[in-house]
């Protein structure tokens, strides 16, 4: 089943860095969003880790990079004008410390909590869901062509309180 399910979802290396930006505001999760955050946080808990709260700017940095990446057929954790993660995240909160987790999956292959697992066995996401100083979770997830199949994409991006 794991070399299955790894043929099907695309992960990256992710990373932590120090970074301050902006404001924060309120922007609903869909139901496989949730589940992602529910995913996570069941994670966090099985390692005696606090939960992530949602952050509507967190959420609207995700779903603005889900979108970059499907209307520009890309996969990674720099933007298509070549913004590095972390300047990217900036933009939208006001934290010393934000990570990214990055997920792309086929059709039928899995839902959020085949993306939760995969990071889980993953040592760079793994670090990023288990890092106790990142409190704050935005997920975006959106269908689309990602090369030459259609594509689960989710970006799932985390920061520190401030």
């Amino acid at each position: 089943m794991t070399s299955f399910v790894y043929a099907f979802v695309a992960v990256l290396a992710t990373g932590l860095v120090l970074a301050t930006a902006r404001a924060d505001g309120a922007v609903p999760l869909d139901r496989t969003e949730r589940a992602v955050v529910r995913h996570v946080n069941d994670a966090r808990a099985d390692h005696g880790l606090g939960p992530v709260r949602t952050s509507g700017a967190l959420s609207r940095a995700a779903r603005d990079h889900t979108r970059d990446m499907l209307r520009n057929d890309f996969f990674g954790h720099t933007s298509s004008d070549g913004t590095p993660f972390d300047r990217r995240i900036r933009r939208y909160t006001d934290a010393r410390m934000v990570g990214e987790n990055l997920a792309a999956i086929a059709r039928r292959r899995g839902g959020a909590a085949t993306i939760v697992r995969i990071w889980m066995q993953s040592p760079p996401h793994r670090a990023v869901l288990l890092t106790g100083e990142l409190r704050r979770i935005g997920v975006g997830r959106r269908w689309g062509k990602l090369g030459s199949s259609q594509q689960a994409v989710v970006t799932a991006d985390f920061s520190s309180r401030r």
